[in-house]
């Protein structure tokens, strides 16, 4: 069974972010299983940046041509390579391919790995996002915190070790307040091995984990046609 999956990311993005998504794209490809094809769309139109529901409407409204014209181009699944889950639950009963969301995969395989966990992101803002949706599915009781961090991930001057200690720290708040593991709240980050071996508990890189849901689903034959 060839697997075809379409990965779109939720922005525009500028010249000095175009290293970042090389870092994701090789990434997904190292968790994709064998002959997984990915093929990565950047939307041409959208807000600079997702801290409000503003632009989150902004960033649906751009992606949302792309995710409902991917079955058509013989695509297997589709993944909005964000943890915000733009366009999830709403268009994915409109697919009949699955809609794999990033941070709703994600909390489902923390809360099989540990009974509470944080979520750390990069940008100061998202919070409010990040508990809205954990409260929508479901997880309210098992989250300790979200802890947020301004990181320059995109320009490229902060090196990777850099950002790997201020997201430690952060993650050293959460073990404190008693999460068993850590949920990356940015697609973009791949540094879950480096964090892992710092903090000495799992930590999950959402964008990862939905690419083994979309392949664990196309090959049992599911999607969201009737989710509600």
């Amino acid at each position: 069974m060839e697997i075809k999956l379409k990965l779109i990311a939720p922005m525009p993005v500028p010249p000095e972010g175009r290293g970042v998504i090389e870092k994701m794209l090789k990434a997904r490809r190292r968790a994709a299983s064998p002959g997984t094809i990915i093929d990565f769309v950047i939307p041409e139109q959208g807000p600079p940046s997702l801290t409000n529901s503003s632009e989150l409407f902004l960033s649906a409204e751009a992606i949302f041509p792309e995710v409902i014209k991917s079955p058509d181009q013989g695509y297997s699944a589709v993944i909005v390579d964000c943890t915000c889950d733009q366009l999830f639950p709403e268009v994915a009963e409109k697919l009949t391919i699955p809609l794999v969301p990033a941070l709703h995969s994600s909390l489902h395989l923390a809360t099989m790995l540990c009974k509470r966990f944080a979520i750390i992101t990069p940008t100061p803002g998202q919070g409010k996002i990040y508990s809205g949706l954990v409260n929508q599915y479901g997880f309210s009781k098992n989250l300790v915190s979200v802890q947020e961090k301004a990181v320059d991930f995109i320009s490229g001057e902060s090196g990777d070790e850099e950002i790997a200690s201020i997201l430690a720290g952060a993650g050293q708040v959460a073990l404190q307040q008693g999460a068993q593991c850590i949920v990356l709240g940015c697609t973009a980050l791949t540094l879950e091995s480096a964090l892992q071996k710092k903090l000495g508990v799992p930590v999950l890189a959402p964008g990862n984990v939905a690419v083994k849901t979309a392949e664990m689903l196309i090959k049992l034959g599911l999607y969201y046609p009737f989710y509600s």
